[in-house]
């Protein structure tokens, strides 16, 4: 028997608040907040774009020159698809690449695999609904193949409204067929276990106006890592597909907890540059 999420979590606008994918959610479950008002606080923590990037930039490697202000001192995450240079000894800005395979993250132990395919209360693969869902649309062989046809089968399914309020978790998601890209996300991982694929949850930003509607600002955004045997790769049933528009805050397993400051640091970071870099200049 899987874990049971509690039936719903709701945003509260408190100094305490957690950004995990289009909505912010505290430590402990409240009814404090309405839809607009989940909504407004995602919009107030929109980042700026300094530049337009199109579709095809976003498909190279860009390098960002970011910063936050007042400063924070923040623990990057390096992946294998973003490298890390802090440019100072606080962390407080940094210079980060974001590919296909720009980063060179070691692999993971067997520990570590492990926890990356158990069910959890949020991320529920051990779900009957789940399981079943799993089985019927993926497609193909490999992980890559496996997991595209995951993603493509959580983005036909998830075809209601798109709503900030409540966290649910990824049978919640399959039932309801809405919520942001929280829940794409979580359903994602969840189906991905399911068939015995490692999976982790990753907190950041993304250059897309698909949940905000808003152009050329970076929104906060979750998307999912995938173990496909030599290294992690990353799906984003939320958008479609993962590029270098994707900034990485944090790595996680799913549960609010693993988002935790995630919404302060996302209200005081800033996109001073956003430059591609050609193969030569590596």
């Amino acid at each position: 028997m899987s874990l049971r999420a509690p039936s719903r979590w709701r945003l509260p606008l408190a100094a305490g608040a957690l950004i995990v994918g289009g909505a912010a959610h505290a430590g402990t479950p409240t009814l404090g907040a309405t839809e607009a008002q989940a909504r407004a606080a995602i919009h107030a923590r929109l980042v700026a774009s300094p530049y337009k990037m199109s579709e095809r930039a976003r498909s190279g490697r860009i390098r960002y020159a970011l910063a936050f202000e007042p400063a924070l001192a923040w623990p990057w995450p390096a992946t294998g698809e973003q490298r890390v240079q802090p440019r100072d000894a606080t962390a407080a800005t940094a210079l980060i690449d974001v590919c296909g395979d720009c980063g060179n993250e070691a692999a993971p132990d067997a520990a570590e695999l492990r926890r990356h395919l158990a069910s959890n209360a949020w991320v529920d693969s051990d779900e009957r609904s789940v399981r079943a869902f799993a089985r019927t649309h993926v497609r193909g062989r490999g992980v890559e193949h496996r997991m595209q046809s995951l993603v493509e089968a959580v983005q036909q399914h998830m075809n209601g409204p798109i709503a900030y309020r409540d966290y649910l978790s990824a049978s919640q998601a399959l039932s309801a067929r809405s919520g942001d890209c929280t829940e794409f996300a979580l359903l994602l991982a969840a189906l991905a276990r399911a068939q015995g694929i490692p999976t982790r949850i990753v907190y950041g930003i993304a250059y897309s106006s698909r949940f905000t509607g808003q152009s050329h600002v970076f929104s906060p955004h979750v998307w999912v890592q995938s173990w496909n045997g030599r290294r992690w790769i990353s799906y984003d049933a939320g958008l479609g597909r993962f590029d270098s528009g994707h900034i990485a805050l944090r790595v996680g397993d799913g549960t609010p907890q693993d988002g935790a400051g995630v919404m302060q640091a996302i209200g005081r970071l800033k996109v001073i540059e956003a430059t591609g870099v050609t193969a030569a200049a590596r």
